[in-house]
C-alpha cells in the first residue's frame, strides 16, 4: 500500500552514513596495526555488507512510498554514492590483502585518516537534511572539500614517490598505485555526496 512515510529515509541515510564512518575507522585502525589483516578485512567486508542491506531498504521504501521528502531521483543517488564510498574503502582493504602488501606506506594512513575525518563532517552533513538549513550545509561542505584537496595533494606525492623511485618493482608499482587510486577515490565520493547534499538543499530551501 502507497503510503507517506516523513522520517523514514532521513533515518536511513543517518544509519548509512555511520555505517561509512564505521568503515572508515576500520580501515584507519588495520592501516595503524598492520597485523592480522584478514580477519580485519573481513570486518570491513561485513560492514560493506550491511552498507547494501541499509541501500536495499531504501530502494523499497522509495517503491512503497507514495509521498517522499525529497524528489526521487535525488534519494536514490544520494544513496548509491555513499554506498560508493564504502564499496571502494572495502575494494581497498581487499587488495591490500590479496595483493599482499607487507607494510603499507606511511601515507596511507594519512589517506585513512582523512577519510575518518570526511565521514564525520558526513554524519553532521547528513543530518541537515531534516532542516534543510544552507548556511550549515555550505559550511560543512567546504570543509569536506578542504580535506578532498588534502588528500589530493597526498596522493599526488604517493604516486610520484612510488614512480619515481630508483629500485621500484614494475610489478608492485602497478598493484599500489590501483591501491592509492582507489583510495583516493573514496575521497572524491565524500565530495561527491557533500555536492549532491548541498543541491538538495538548494532545490527544497
Amino acid at each position: 500500500m502507497l503510503k507517506s512515510k516523513k522520517h523514514i529515509f532521513f533515518d536511513l541515510f543517518e544509519q548509512q552514513i555511520a555505517n561509512v564512518h564505521k568503515g572508515t575507522h576500520l580501515f584507519y585502525e588495520m592501516i595503524g596495526n598492520y597485523q592480522d589483516v584478514e580477519a580485519k578485512v573481513k570486518a570491513i567486508k561485513a560492514v560493506e555488507k550491511e552498507g547494501d542491506e541499509i541501500v536495499r531498504r531504501i530502494m523499497n521504501e522509495l517503491n512503497s512510498t507514495f509521498i517522499t521528502p525529497l524528489e526521487r531521483e535525488d534519494i536514490h543517488q544520494l544513496a548509491h554514492t555513499m554506498d560508493e564510498m564504502i564499496d571502494y574503502i572495502d575494494g581497498v582493504a581487499d587488495r591490500m590483502y590479496l595483493y599482499q602488501v607487507r607494510q603499507p606506506d606511511p601515507r596511507v594512513l594519512a589517506q585513512a585518516n582523512i577519510l575518518v575525518k570526511c565521514s564525520a563532517k558526513l554524519i553532521e552533513l547528513i543530518r541537515t537534511l531534516r532542516k534543510l538549513d544552507h548556511q550549515v550545509v555550505a559550511q560543512y561542505a567546504a570543509e569536506i572539500k578542504e580535506l578532498e584537496h588534502e588528500s589530493d595533494s597526498n596522493y599526488r606525492k604517493m604516486v610520484s614517490d612510488l614512480l619515481n623511485a630508483p629500485d621500484a618493482n614494475p610489478i608492485e608499482a602497478i598493484k599500489l598505485k590501483e591501491i592509492y587510486d582507489k583510495l583516493e577515490d573514496c575521497a572524491d565520493f565524500a565530495e561527491d555526496v557533500s555536492n549532491l547534499v548541498e543541491g538538495i538543499v538548494l532545490k527544497n530551501a
